[in-house]
């Protein structure tokens, strides 16, 4: 890699060598030949280096000449050239380098590392001594996943742009920094087992998405992944409807669409639009997001574009929007002003909204559990008509029959048009502290908006069956009404139909 590319970034499968690679840059390039040399080999806590790291630096940097310091954790050369390892635990540890200068940086395991840490160092402590013969270089390697996983992809254009394609970026002052990522895999690494590749292969019996993660490095499956049935395309070996991700779809006039708004003025506003398709299925088609910009702008575009759609049933807002902040109107009140949409709170139950778009996104039926009854009593089956009536007597002859297997699944899909929402969702990972929530990060506002979606699709698709059960249910009692005129009967049967769907209105619903 030429020093004149500042940042380099070498990661993706497993097996790639991506900790040796950085290790032995220094070696490679002759900087520990150099006395004013002063590089340092960086991971996120210090157990990692202990365990990891400076075990493996032991088989190479002595061979050179090298000697270690435990104590400061620093190898030094007979040159006077230097190679420290350090560790970046929290926010705010990058500042005790505050007075190094280093001109060769290399983080292990980059994802694992915030966009802060790494900018922090890398523009303020990279630099070269004027006529020392060095470079100030940045080197790091990584696999997908982690903490860092979304800046990383964009920062450096995984997913964008060509895999060793240099990229030039301009600066203010009209200079130029040049960075590149360079695909990781197991066949670049000489060292690996031989039989490890080969082995690789044994993932797919397991999953295909986890064979395509570690053989191929593929940004958009990694472990630890709360979605990780999430499938931007369809991989090999897997269902045809395993596929989440879907050419913009045509939305009928007859279509219910529910709205879901997530406001920031810092962090994002973003809104989403998806339509409830028959048997149950939901299609989010359209997106809107901006950052920095004045609730005027943001209420009024999305009000334009809900003005275009259709038949909008439910809008949802981020209950902070509803928040007293002093000012005479809340945010909510300054959204329907500006919008002419009348919005509700959103359901902010985290865990429940994460449970439902996992279930949303599944494509895999549920094992079928049938436990039929012993045997089959027709007076029973009777006595339930002639008290209960027909939909009781059905559910009992119903209870005979095997569940069919599901079907239309996935039960949400996301239109191409939706690309924030795409590459958000394959970021969420299961957050350390609470381990049936999603980790918050930098970034994460299309996520909300998902999940608020997925408990307005449910809560109106539930709501309107109740309504059209409980409409059924009055059908059928008023038709065996009709069929044996018994108003004593008919009282009993709608009192206990009333009974069943509390809560009600005082004034009867029926009519002879």
């Amino acid at each position: 890699m030429p020093d004149s590319v500042f940042e380099a970034l070498y990661g993706g499968a497993a097996g790639g060598g991506k900790s040796e690679l950085l290790m032995m840059i220094p070696i490679a390039r002759g900087f520990i030949n150099n006395p004013r040399f002063k590089g340092i080999f960086l991971r996120r806590t210090y157990s990692e280096l202990e365990k990891e790291i400076i075990p493996r630096s032991k088989e190479y940097y002595p061979a050179t000449g090298g000697v270690y310091n435990e104590q400061k954790k620093v190898y030094t050369w007979p040159s006077g050239a230097l190679m420290f390892f350090g560790h970046i635990e929290h926010e705010q540890d990058v500042r005790k380098y505050d007075t190094s200068e280093f001109q060769y940086v290399a983080f292990d395991e980059l994802t694992s590392f915030t966009k802060f840490q790494y900018m922090y160092l890398t523009v303020t402590r990279c630099r070269a001594p004027k006529n020392s013969g060095l470079p100030a270089i940045v080197r790091n390697g990584t696999n997908p996943g982690n903490v860092g996983h979304g800046w990383v992809r964009d920062y450096f254009k995984v997913e964008e742009v060509e895999p060793q394609t240099i990229m030039k970026q301009k600066l203010p002052d009209g200079s130029s920094v040049m960075r590149v990522f360079v695909q990781a895999f197991v066949t670049d690494n000489p060292d690996c087992d031989p039989g490890y590749g080969s082995r690789l292969e044994m993932l797919r019996a397991i999953s295909e998405a986890e064979y395509q993660a570690k053989k191929f490095g593929r940004w958009d499956l990694f472990e630890g992944q709360v979605f990780d049935d999430f499938r931007v395309e369809h991989l090999f070996n897997e269902p045809a409807n395993a596929c989440h991700v879907i050419d913009p779809p045509k939305i009928e006039d007859y279509y219910p669409i529910v709205l879901a708004v997530d406001w920031g003025y810092t962090a994002m506003t973003y809104a989403c639009w998806g339509a409830v398709l028959p048997n149950r299925r939901f299609v989010i088609f359209k997106e809107f997001a901006c950052k920095k910009e004045k609730i005027s702008f943001w209420a009024s575009e999305i009000g334009r574009i809900s003005a275009e759609l259709g038949d909008i049933v439910d809008v949802v807002l981020c209950q902070s929007a509803f928040a007293q902040r002093g000012d005479e109107k809340t945010i909510a009140q300054q959204f329907e002003e500006h919008s002419g949409l009348s919005p509700r709170k959103a359901d902010n139950d985290r865990i429940g909204g994460k449970l439902l778009l996992q279930d949303f996104l599944r494509w895999k039926p549920k094992p079928v559990h049938f436990n039929a009854p012993a045997s089959y009593d027709a007076e029973y089956a009777a006595r339930t008509l002639r008290v209960q009536g027909l939909e009781a007597h059905d559910k009992y002859l119903a209870s005979f029959k095997e569940p069919e297997p599901e079907t239309n699944l996935p039960r949400l899909q996301i239109s191409r048009a939706c690309p924030v929402l795409i590459r958000t969702i394959p970021l969420c990972v299961y957050d350390d502290k609470n381990k049936e929530d999603v980790k918050e990060f930098d970034g994460d506002d299309p996520y909300d908006a998902g999940r608020y979606f997925c408990k307005a699709v449910d809560y109106y698709v539930n709501r309107v069956e109740r309504e059209m059960s409980k409409r059924e249910a009055i059908a059928n009692i008023i038709v065996q009404q009709q069929s044996q005129p018994d108003m004593n009967r008919f009282y009993m049967r709608m009192r206990l139909h009333e009974s069943k769907n509390k809560p009600h209105n005082a004034v009867k619903r029926f009519h002879v």
